[in-house]
């Protein structure tokens, strides 16, 4: 509980005991007079966190003195027990040796809480010192310097601290939880900012006969059909380096100062879904779409993929569409493929028919979400499960229909996330805003589709469809 600037408890009742803090503790300043009860003076007062006050009423007085008296005996006492963390003006619940408060009360808003001490030098003056050392003491967290500055203009903040790891990976995994690219994907975690990975090159057109088969799918490993005790012809594996470089993904919220004043541990689940979905949306839209500059470039952009030129009807997805689409793409992809369909395909999905009129669908088998099994309510076309999505082109336009082995695309981040906060930023609507950045990249890992063994038929690990009809 924060004490209020009248020292009277929200019930509207002093205490009368008085007591001055030596040092900064909880919401108070080193100085500060306040009542509280007499028990929890008593353990402040022997803890040296807290003097009693002078009192102007000599029975008063009298009694502070006994007070005083009782608590040097608790303190010779209490020398021997463990105290760190001990916090009567919170509430503290259980006390484990050796467990600080700071420890008990960790999380994620918890170090929202405190980058927003250190940064806000207007709405905390004087503490950024201490949220500092808190920061890094309590969370590990280094400061770092932004690339961009333009939140932090005239507040004198340049840049923002390290998430915690465990709150940052929790925060990545939850956005996974959300994603429809990720949870498939290759994914790397880089050490820095770019890296180099070898990768086969799948993109050559074979040359192989009936007694040396090749596959572009497979590097271009030729096996060779010899006699007993004949040489066979050896072959190297065609490899290239994919370069990755992680571009920054940057996310404003602001909220107001009251709210923060009066709940903030209370934000912790609040801020992790509004974090985590976000970063999961504006990451997803990117892996699908993105044009690749000073972002990911998303499948729908990729060279590799394979757009099927027509469609049986305008703005209608039927039975051969689904047939032609599966058609092309590699039969190596086909087992860990994923439909990913414009939100708006849904109702015809389900009333997809087959060349005689009859539904391919049982009515009420499922919502297209959840995981990819019948039991649970998974679509499947094709055997393959079936996701929806606004993050698609609109219904009839190229690319409303994806078919996806995500496995071959490449999602890559640094582990890591950085917030900073300005209480300068939307000065004039008593807001603090925080800034979220995450570095993050995203390409297919091949440049072209695969061509067959009979040099023309071209197939690709992503498929979509075309809004031109045939």
């Amino acid at each position: 509980m924060v004490f209020p600037t009248d020292f009277k408890t929200t019930k509207g009742k002093e205490f009368p005991m008085r007591i001055k803090l030596l040092k900064n503790y909880d919401e108070q300043q080193k100085g500060a007079i306040v009542s509280i009860k007499d028990e929890d003076a008593t353990k402040l007062i022997a803890f040296g966190i807290a003097e009693k006050a002078a009192s102007a009423d000599p029975i008063a007085s009298l009694a502070d003195t006994i007070k005083t008296a009782v608590a040097e005996g608790f303190a010779a006492g209490a020398a021997e027990v463990t105290t760190k963390g001990y916090n009567p003006l919170k509430g503290t619940g259980r006390i484990d040796p050796g467990e600080s408060e700071a420890d008990r009360r960790k999380c994620l808003a918890d170090q929202v809480k405190w980058i927003t001490i250190a940064q806000c030098q207007n709405t905390y003056p004087g503490r950024q010192r201490e949220a500092q050392e808190h920061l890094e003491k309590v969370y590990g967290s280094s400061f770092r310097v932004f690339d961009k500055k333009d939140m932090a203009e005239g507040s004198g903040a340049t840049g923002g601290y390290t998430v915690a790891p465990d709150y940052g990976q929790e925060l990545l995994q939850l956005a996974q939880e959300e994603s429809i690219v990720r949870p498939f994907s290759n994914n790397k975690k880089l050490p820095a900012r770019e890296a180099y990975y070898p990768m086969l090159n799948q993109t050559f057109v074979p040359s192989g006969t009936q007694g040396a088969p090749q596959s572009a799918y497979y590097g271009g490993v030729k096996m060779t059909w010899t006699g007993e005790a004949q040489p066979g012809t050896p072959t190297e594996p065609a490899f290239k380096q994919v370069h990755i470089v992680t571009n920054e993904l940057q996310g404003l919220t602001k909220i107001s100062r009251f709210l923060l004043s009066d709940s903030f541990i209370s934000l912790d689940a609040e801020l992790k879904s509004l974090f985590s979905g976000a970063i999961a949306y504006a990451e997803d839209f990117a892996f699908l779409q993105g044009d690749g500059v000073a972002k990911p470039k998303g499948v729908l952009q990729s060279p590799a993929t394979i757009t099927y030129p027509t469609r049986a009807t305008a703005n209608q997805f039927k039975l051969a569409d689904a047939a032609n689409v599966m058609g092309a793409m590699t039969p190596q992809s086909r087992p860990n493929s994923v439909w990913v369909m414009t939100n708006n395909l849904f109702s015809q999905l389900v009333q997809l028919v087959d060349a005689s009129g009859r539904v391919t669908y049982i009515p009420n088998v499922g919502t297209g979400y959840n995981e990819a099994k019948l039991a649970m309510g998974q679509l499947l076309l094709f055997g393959r499960p079936v996701l929806f999505t606004e993050k698609l082109p609109p219904l009839g336009t190229t690319g409303d229909v994806l078919l996806a082995d995500f496995s071959k695309y490449i999602t890559a981040d640094t582990g890591s996330l950085e917030i900073a906060a300005s209480d300068q930023y939307a000065f004039n609507t008593n807001q603090i805003t925080y800034r979220i950045i995450e570095r993050v990249d995203g390409q297919a890992q091949i440049d072209a589709p695969f061509t067959q063994q009979d040099g023309t038929t071209k197939t690709s690990p992503f498929v979509i469809l075309s809004s031109a009809t045939s």
